[in-house]
């Protein structure tokens, strides 16, 4: 037994994990699909800017041939980022959930804390989910080197 912390030694380490684990699932949760979303927009629209408009001319194809196939796979990837980030913070919901009807007061409020964080993650990623697939709607419907008028 620990005199400063009034702990078993061996136990210690185990809930410096765990609670490393729920910081790191918390914010994949919550940060997981916005950040997915923001990078294939921060990939893709350069891409397509230089290879429509690489000298301050438009061009009527890219100058790259598989441009399109690398925009799939950049999109296919943060659809799957996102679509995990879900997952995660559906994981954590229920989780928090399962918790509530075994808990006791001292436990209710991680509890509480854990179940808003997980639905708020929840909420953020069905809104970037979509929001990345709008994306892939966009790349997949509309010529790459088109002009907007």
């Amino acid at each position: 037994m620990n005199s400063a912390t009034g702990s078993k030694p061996s136990i210690e380490p185990l809930l410096l994990k765990q609670r490393k684990e729920g910081i790191l699932r918390t914010l994949v949760a919550l940060f997981g699909a916005p950040t997915a979303w923001m990078i294939q927009l921060l990939l893709s629209e350069p891409l397509v800017a230089h290879a429509c408009y690489p000298y301050q001319i438009p061009l009527s194809v890219p100058i790259w041939e598989r441009l399109s196939s690398l925009l799939a796979a950049i999109s296919l990837l943060c659809l799957a980022v996102a679509l995990l980030s879900g997952f995660v913070a559906l994981t954590a919901w229920r989780q928090a959930e399962e918790k509530s009807a075994v808990g006791g007061d001292d436990i209710e409020t991680k509890v509480r804390r854990r179940r808003f964080t997980g639905k708020l993650g929840l909420m953020s990623s069905l809104i970037f989910i979509v929001a990345v697939i709008f994306n892939i709607c966009a790349v997949l419907l509309t010529p790459l080197c088109s002009s907007w008028f």
